[in-house]
């Protein structure tokens, strides 16, 4: 601030000191020419042209206002005075007057004109470069990208063109520029984008797919975008082309429509093939299921005949092989069974019903009931129980082999304790109990998953079947869902190994899952999910 004043304070003092210059030298000036008084304020013009161009208006206005007090003091008659009664001295101090700030005027004007001009140049030289740099970088960009990029004007020109386009045609910038577009592409490529650069010069965006032979740069198949030109008065000046080569997505979607044909005639030979083995298998199961079967049942029947009427006749050892025989054919026939079920599920049709698993259990219990009499297992069901989507052969297969299970699979001195609960669940479309939320504040055990409901979500039923047995080793609670996987000997828990496999497929079938969480020596409590029954019916 203090140097602002200072500057400020110099530029009147060179008001003063250039009005005194002046005066001394038009003193000088009168002394040596013997007193002559003509021309009175010609140097003070200097004097006021000097402070305005090196002070400013201020100061050359007190220039003009100094230069007239002493011009007239000095020069004007009467001398040495302030005061002057002769209208022509008086009339010559205001023209001087006028003269003075019009040259003050004028003086700042030309400054303050030039100032600006030099701004304007500098902004200009600074558009300049800046134009020039953005002209550089999409020159960049422009050569960079590989796209064939093309200015065509509206007489079918060429105006531009990239790096990538050279590389295409092997032709240089110059000797393309002023070009018509058929002498570069050729004239078939050209009767092929005729139509199209017609449309787009005509003031339309044109895109499109073509296999074009050009005439250097060899058949190349492209993906072209023609955008118009058009100018404010609405007139097509050209248009810029956008031309990719596609050659390489088009050979790999030809070989991927030739390898899904292949794919097809395979997948119909091969669907040929498995219903030759559809209809094998269904004639071998009639024949395990009448003509084995038939054998097995006669040769059981002898055994039981030789027990009840030879057994006199027979020692011991005779009625101990005799009682082999008979029990041996009893588990064969089992088997068979078993496995014609678990073929049937894999083949069979599904129909999806609304069931109510209350129903279903009871059915099952009043089959199982000399099992549980015997067994003198005691069962509680949590009613009511909710409905289910499932095929009521199925489901009541699986109940029954689970339940049997849960009663069987005990201590010896334990007498079973079998319980029954249902809850619904909230899970993801196809889940099938992976991250699923129970809806039900009670009978859920304290360990299973909370999640939130998602946008997609499907109401499952997840029922529980627990036991008080002998439970399950963690090792081994994936295999036990294998077909003839036992984990203990015939001679402690009679079965074919095919059980928990009938209901996982069975349960699989329905659009269900299973599994079961179990430790051994702990009991178990086996599960099974099947889709929540809506109230539209079927």
């Amino acid at each position: 601030m203090l140097r602002g004043k200072r500057r400020i304070f110099w530029r009147y003092c060179i008001a003063v000191l250039t009005v005194a210059i002046a005066l001394l030298s038009k003193l000088l000036l009168n002394y040596w020419s013997g007193q002559l008084r003509e021309t009175p304020f010609l140097l003070f013009f200097a004097a006021i042209m000097a402070t305005s161009y090196y002070g400013g208006v201020g100061p050359g206005i007190l220039a003009v206002v100094l230069s007239s007090f002493l011009g007239g003091y000095f020069f004007l008659t009467p001398a040495q005075s302030l005061f002057s009664s002769d209208p022509w001295a008086n009339l010559q101090l205001v023209i001087f007057l006028v003269e003075g700030l019009f040259l003050v005027s004028l003086i700042h004007f030309v400054k303050t004109s030039r100032r600006k001009t030099q701004i304007i140049s500098q902004k200009l030289l600074l558009s300049e470069d800046k134009s020039r740099q953005h002209q550089d970088l999409l020159h960049l960009i422009a050569n960079s990208l590989p796209v064939c990029i093309s200015y065509i004007d509206s007489q079918q020109r060429y105006q531009f063109i990239n790096k990538t386009y050279n590389t295409w045609f092997g032709f240089s910038p110059e000797e393309i520029y002023g070009k018509h577009l058929v002498e570069v592409v050729g004239e078939a490529a050209y009767q092929i984008v005729k139509d199209k650069v017609e449309r787009a010069l005509a003031g339309n965006l044109v895109e499109y797919e073509a296999e074009l032979p050009y005439r250097e740069g060899g058949t190349r198949y492209i993906n072209a975008i023609l955008v118009p030109d058009i100018a404010e008065d609405g007139l097509v000046r050209g248009y810029c082309g956008l031309v990719i080569d596609i050659s390489d997505r088009k050979q790999a979607e030809l070989e991927i429509k030739q390898l899904n044909e292949n794919l097809e005639q395979k997948v119909k030979e091969r669907t040929i093939q498995l219903q030759e083995v559809n209809r094998e298998l269904e004639a071998f199961t009639y024949t395990v299921s009448h003509d084995l079967r038939a054998p097995l049942r006669a040769m059981q029947g002898l055994a039981q005949a030789l027990q009840e009427d030879y057994s006199s006749y027979l020692d011991e050892t005779g009625q101990e092989y005799t009682e082999r025989i008979v029990t041996a054919a009893a588990r064969m026939d089992t088997l068979i069974l078993d496995l014609l079920a678990y073929s049937r599920l894999g083949r069979s049709e599904i129909w999806l019903q609304r069931l109510s698993l209350d129903s279903a259990i009871a059915e099952v219990l009043k089959e199982l009931q000399p099992e549980i009499q015997v067994a003198q297992a005691h069962i509680t069901i949590e009613s009511p129980l909710p409905i289910v989507k499932a095929h009521r052969t199925i489901l009541v297969q699986v109940l029954i082999n689970l339940i049997s299970n849960a009663i069987k699979f005990v201590t010896a001195d334990v007498q079973p304790q079998v319980r029954i609960w249902a809850e619904e669940r909230v899970g993801e479309e196809g889940g099938q109990g992976s991250n699923l939320s129970s809806l039900s504040p009670t009978s859920p055990p304290p360990h299973l998953p909370i999640s939130s409901k998602t946008s997609t979500s499907k109401k499952w039923v997840r029922l529980w079947v627990e036991d008080n047995g002998i439970g399950i080793a963690n090792q081994h609670q994936e295999r036990i869902f294998r077909t003839f996987e036992r984990l203990h000997g015939i001679e402690s828990y009679p079965g074919t190994g095919i059980g928990l496999a009938i209901i996982k497929r069975g349960i699989e079938r329905m659009g269900g899952s299973v599994g079961v969480e179990s430790q051994l020596g702990q009991g178990s409590r086996f599960w099974i999910e099947l889709p929540q029954g809506d109230s539209n019916g079927q």
